[in-house]
């Protein structure tokens, strides 16, 4: 650019773009698949917001649990890329807002610094053809087979399309 100045990193056709953080335990199978629904469906819907990840407890440099991969490839999504973040490493300031996984993932939000009212958990909707299916986690699918990622990319779709509605 003119005058030696770089673009904001997050200025996209001339608007800043707000950033959120979606944060879950390793960084390898939640958080990252969030992560890139997220971005799709903000891409197809024009929202001015931007989605990352990063884990609480993720060892650096890791890829995206192959079972994660497979399971955003088959709704058009890529993965590949995705490398593990930890939290504590990263410039907390650049992001608006901070989305857990997992309630005990916004309770370490909070504990470190970050206001509650910056700090939301990304809840599943309840199977309404289960009247029993009354769990609002999204279930962590670190070890299972492809079908369990399966399950935890829908409930995140269902999930993020209800917290788009938030924003």
């Amino acid at each position: 650019m003119k005058g030696g100045l770089s673009p904001h990193p997050n200025d996209i056709c001339g608007e800043i773009m707000k950033k959120l953080l979606f944060v879950c335990t390793g960084n390898t199978c939640r958080s990252p698949m969030a992560e890139v629904i997220f971005n799709a469906l903000a891409k197809e819907k024009g929202l001015d917001w931007h989605a990352e990840s990063a884990g609480v407890a993720a060892v650096g440099d890791r890829p995206a649990s192959p079972n994660a991969i497979q399971a955003v490839a088959e709704i058009g999504l890529d993965l590949t890329m995705h490398t593990t973040r930890f939290l504590p490493a990263i410039d907390l300031n650049e992001y608006s807002l901070f989305v857990g996984l997992g309630e005990e993932h916004a309770d370490i939000l909070r504990s470190i610094g970050i206001p509650a009212d910056m700090v939301r958990v990304l809840y599943r909707a309840p199977n309404v053809d289960d009247i029993y299916d009354l769990r609002m986690d999204i279930v962590d699918p670190y070890g299972g087979d492809l079908n369990a990622y399966r399950k935890c990319r829908d409930d995140i779709v269902g999930a993020v399309k209800v917290l788009m509605t938030t924003l």
